[in-house]
């Protein structure tokens, strides 16, 4: 308290108090005073700050006070679940137990190592900074799905790895690649000589797997109270049961049949994406539980019995060799978020939709379930943030077409979602090769993304055709699909570990080429909508929808020939350094990340 009255009376005028008290904590954190503390540990605890201080921690609260005692059990036990996720997760990151070398009362790289679940920090402003690290150490980062003598010794092992006769073995999507232990008596073999061996997730993380399939059964037990939700003990049951023998492809069976059940309830637990990993190939650890909202009803009556007709639509800008196929999957359910966990809990914002599963018969049947998150950004301080971020960066005339409330974005996070369904998708193959092996790991899912998102874009216009949305409407969903690109672009192309960003490289791609078609256009001496930037866009939203419908015949086609040479040229016109683009991508940067972006804390009332 007598430090922070100091600091209250010789503080700047305006300062921001919030800020101004993280600075007194760092420097108790260190112990008084500052000389105490060497020059290269300070400068890494400022950094820390700086990491931190890019998000805005936002609060996701639900209240089951008044729900029966099943219910709140039910949810104990799923919250129970969670944590275990989280410590499976942070053994696949490689960054389990490394909270341990943090400093005592070091409270900034702590809450920093709890935010990233990891000391490595990955904020746009500070994630290649060399000094913002959770660690006095600097421990590089790693993966704990590869053997680290690997990682170290092979900064290319991924393609390494890719190019072996027991590729599709070592890179599944739900085993560990571990050293082969040597037969008893003998000493184990150095370097690239010892034999690489595929364990499947429950052998390689045994105790936690066994900690979640518990919960699981326990969680099951408490629902079984209500008949309605049998399909929702069926799944965890039979999550369980994967957690245990690595059946993901049986859990997804009952997963599916869930759609359109009774359940008050959504919840996904197990491995999914792949984002997260150097490799792209392995799929993450993560729960996500949630309530199911009926407001997924209107667009499921507009969109359920025109399936086909977008798959059509998709299929003749593609071309040959891809052909319409008939169209099974689950229009988007809409979802209110409960609990994030492991790969699901971002350090800052979180996903706003997704499909799934990614691997196995139901998603090469499109039998997969597609959702939308429609309690996340709705908060007055998101709203006001995206006000000031859109205003900096449009002229006037084409910010007075966007509209601040949930719908737009909501039907754009919808067609997105329904695209990863349609035309070429993940399972798709070109002369019998998946696009995993087409592409390899990072370009396959930076396209993915990049074909569903340009659906997003290239169903407005049939639909406002139809009558399903005004245009009115059409052209705000349009300037918030190009303001969701704004804000994937101005986190970078890449990781501090030059992985690339699938969500940026695709953003960067549909700015670039709606900017060359003249659907956007940059007015260097005209001020922003905001009367204090000089430079802005303008749209055009004639040049709007020929722009999205050559981008569509682009990108679905590289999809449907499984082209990677063409994949290759496009990202590299859009998204390297030293192109043209890139100037206004550094604008955008600069302009998006004055504000702070939103750091979801999930928290429950039993």
């Amino acid at each position: 308290p007598a430090d922070w009255q100091r600091y209250v009376k010789h503080g700047r005028p305006g300062i921001d108090w919030v800020r101004a008290w993280n600075r007194v904590r760092l420097v108790h954190a260190g112990g008084w005073p500052w000389r105490n503390m060497k020059k290269e540990e300070l400068e890494r605890r400022k950094a820390v700050m700086r990491e931190l201080d890019q998000g805005r921690p936002t609060v996701i609260l639900t209240d089951l006070r008044k729900e029966p005692a099943h219910v709140r059990q039910f949810a104990q036990h799923m919250a129970t679940v969670g944590r275990y996720i989280e410590v499976l997760h942070r053994r696949q990151i490689g960054s389990l137990g490394l909270d341990t070398q943090i400093p005592k009362r070091d409270l900034p790289s702590l809450a920093m190592y709890n935010r990233n679940q990891g000391p490595w920090c990955q904020a746009p402003e500070t994630e290649k900074d060399a000094t913002c690290h959770g660690l006095p150490g600097m421990v590089p980062r790693r993966s704990g799905l590869y053997p680290l003598e690997l990682q170290e010794t092979d900064p290319k092992f991924c393609e390494t790895l890719a190019k072996r006769k027991d590729a599709s073995t070592l890179l599944a999507p739900f085993v560990v690649v571990q050293y082969a232990k040597p037969p008893k008596g003998q000493a184990p073999k150095i370097g690239s000589k010892r034999a690489l061996v595929a364990v499947p997730y429950p052998k390689a993380f045994p105790d936690e797997s066994e900690a979640v399939a518990r919960e699981l059964i326990a969680a099951a037990t408490q629902m079984k109270a209500d008949p309605k939700e049998a399909p929702l003990v069926a799944y965890l049951t039979a999550a369980a049961k994967a957690f245990r023998d690595n059946s993901w492809p049986a859990a997804d069976e009952a997963w599916a049949k869930m759609a359109g059940s009774s359940s008050r309830w959504y919840v996904r637990v197990g491995p999914d994406e792949t984002y997260f990993e150097p490799c792209s190939r392995k799929a993450g650890y993560h729960m996500v539980l949630a309530r199911i909202d009926p407001g997924s009803a209107a667009w499921k009556a507009k969109l359920e019995p025109r399936k086909d007709k977008l798959e059509a639509l998709v299929a003749a800008a593609a071309g040959k060799p891809y052909a319409a196929r008939k169209i099974t999957f689950h229009l988007p359910e809409f979802i209110h978020i409960v609990l994030n966990a492991g790969d699901s809990r971002s350090a800052t914002g979180a996903t706003v939709g997704q499909s799934l599963p990614n691997w196995g018969p139901v998603a090469e049947q499109s039998r997969g379930r597609t959702v939308a998150m429609t309690n996340l950004y709705t908060d007055a301080d998101s709203t006001e943030t995206l006000k000031k971020q859109t205003a900096s960066i449009f002229c006037d005339a084409t910010y007075k077409h966007l509209g601040f409330d949930s719908a737009p974005q909501t039907m754009s996070t919808v067609l997105h979602e329904a695209g990863h369904n349609l035309g070429p998708s993940h399972a798709y193959k070109v002369d019998g090769q998946t696009d995993d092996q087409r592409f390899g790991g990072a370009t396959a899912a930076i396209m993915e993304e990049l074909k569903a998102q340009t659906m997003s874009l290239a169903f407005n216009p049939w639909l406002v055709e139809k009558g399903l949305i005004t245009q009115k409407f059409g052209r705000s969903a349009w300037l918030r699909d190009v303001t969701w690109a704004f804000g994937h672009i101005s986190r970078g192309m890449t990781t501090s570990n030059g992985k690339p960003k699938a969500y940026s490289q695709l953003a960067a791609v549909q700015v670039g080429l709606l900017k060359d078609a003249g659907a956007l256009t940059w007015h260097a001496k005209d001020k922003a909508a905001n009367g204090k930037d000089v430079g802005c866009f303008r749209s055009d939203f004639e040049k709007f929808g020929t722009g999205v419908a050559a981008m569509a015949k682009t990108v679905y086609g590289i999809k449907a020939r499984g082209d990677a040479s063409a994949a290759k040229t496009l990202l590299g016109k859009y998204v390297t350094p030293d192109n043209d683009f890139a100037k206004l991508r550094d604008i955008i940067r600069v302009r998006w990340l004055r504000a702070p972006r939103a750091s979801f804390i999930y928290s429950l009332r039993l």
